[in-house]
Parts: structure tokens; C-alpha cells; sequence
């Protein structure tokens, strides 16, 4: 058959004008990963209207094999994320996720993971905007890039140096190294120009999150300043995971 249609959970990750004044929403699903969907309608469609970024819901797919035409047809969300788009900086932590996981295709192909971290992500995102609680906000974004990094098998060992090797406990003097993109001891930290040093409390704190769902994990405490330089640390992974520089993160808003 030339034409058939699916339906699946989704979430909207982004949603762009082409030329042909259509419009294309990304779409990240456990079933089939990333797909590409043309919106159609005007501009008060109710569907365009629907089918906006960070909407969770069923989605409706028809496809034309022989056009090779992928049309979103309906979608029914179930969360919206309201919030979100009341704050600059949630919007900033949304379009990065959104970005994060396009540039991933999806972590690598881990589907059903890579939906549930970030719609868990969304909603703490939801949660900080409505708070006004930059503080959420941010462990938020770090532990989203973290988990991301973790699915993907590409999440730097804290007990090991990444430049000598050696042994590092939870109470050792820890530093990220964005040349090598790993966690350094204190000697080795000194060769390494770039290093951001990890206050204490760092270390322990992703020992903590990583025991406890995101929801539980991102009200795990953690001090403004190990807050800060862990989440450097984990934006420069991202992105270094992504192979190419992301967007967002020039905005200066994340």
C-alpha cells in the first residue's frame, strides 16, 4: 500500500516554516525515535496550534510512501507545559533539550529513555518557571545533560582521573577538564589551564541524584557554587557529545 497511518505517544520538539509556507514539527516517540511531520494549515489552525514545541500527547501520522509524504494528521496533548513559556531561561532549558536530543538522534537510538528524560525534564522545567526557581532550574538542566550523557555511555567516571588514571574518592578535590572531558585529581588539575574546579558537595551530589528518579533527584540539595560548576561541566559535555556546537548555548540564557 502507498498510504498508511500510525499513531504513537510523542513529544514536539521543535516546529519550523519551510519555504512552502508549511509548516515542520519534529517529533520525539519510543516507537520510531525522531520524526519529521508536515503541519498543515493556516496560521490559526487549530492543529499548528496543538502540534507547538514541548507538547506531550498522542500524536496521529499519515504516510505516502510513493510522495514520500510524512503528515501530522492529529494530535491530543496531554501536557502542555504551560509555564515554560513564561520564562525566558525555561524556554532557554526547553530548546536546548529540544536541541540536544535532535543532535543525538535521540541518544543514539535509546527511545523510550530518551522520551521519558525529557519529558521528566520538562516538567521540572514546568515546575522551576512557575516557582520562579532559577535554582531547580538549573540542577534541572544539569542532570538532564548528565542522564543524556549516562544513556549514551558517554558520562565521565567520577572515581577515576581521567588523566593519570588514578583513584578519586567522593572526598577527594575533583576538577572537569574540557580537554579531555573528564573529572581530574587535584595534581592533575594543575597541568590543565581550563580546569573548572569542583567545589565539595559536587561529587557527592551526583552520587545522590543519580539513586533517585529525576523528579526525586533535582530537589536533592546542592550549594550555589558546586551548582554552578557542575552544570558547566555539564553543558560542555553536551556538547562535545553532540559533535557539534549547539545553539542555545550561545544565547547565554541556559
Amino acid at each position: 500500500m502507498a498510504t498508511r497511518s500510525a499513531s504513537f505517544e510523542a513529544l514536539i520538539l521543535r516546529s519550523k516554516e519551510v519555504p512552502s509556507g508549511a509548516r515542520v514539527a519534529t517529533l520525539l516517540t519510543a516507537d520510531e525515535g525522531l520524526v519529521e511531520a508536515f503541519v498543515f494549515g493556516g496560521g490559526k489552525s487549530k492543529l499548528r496550534s496543538l502540534a507547538s514545541p514541548w507538547h506531550y500527547g498522542r500524536a496521529w501520522i499519515y504516510r505516502d510512501a510513493a510522495k514520500g509524504l510524512v503528515k501530522l494528521s492529529d494530535f491530543d496533548p496531554e501536557r502542555e507545559f504551560a509555564s515554560v513559556r513564561g520564562s525566558l531561561e525555561a524556554i532557554a532549558a526547553a530548546s536546548f533539550a529540544s536541541e540536544l536530543m535532535i543532535a543525538t538522534s535521540a541518544l543514539g537510538g535509546d527511545w523510550p529513555d530518551a522520551l521519558e528524560l525529557t519529558v521528566a525534564a520538562l516538567a521540572a522545567f514546568d515546575e522551576a518557571a512557575s516557582r520562579g526557581d532559577q535554582g531547580l532550574l538549573g540542577r534541572a538542566v544539569s542532570l538532564f545533560a548528565l542522564r543524556a550523557l549516562d544513556a549514551m555511555g558517554l558520562g565521565p567516571d567520577s572515581g577515576e582521573c581521567r588523566s593519570c588514571a588514578g583513584v578519586m574518592g567522593d572526598d577527594a578535590i575533583h576538577s572537569y577538564s574540557r580537554r579531555s572531558g573528564g573529572f581530574v585529581c587535584a595534581r592533575c588539575a594543575g597541568r590543565e589551564p581550563d580546569a573548572i574546579p569542583l567545589p565539595p558537595g559536587a561529587v557527592a551530589w551526583l552520587g545522590a541524584a543519580a539513586r533517585r528518579p529525576f523528579a526525586d533527584a533535582v530537589r536533592v540539595g546542592l550549594a550555589d557554587e558546586a551548582a554552578r560548576a557542575l552544570k558547566a561541566c555539564a553543558l560542555d559535555l553536551a556538547e562535545k557529545a553532540a559533535e557539534t556546537p549547539l545553539r542555545t548555548l550561545k544565547s547565554g540564557l541556559v
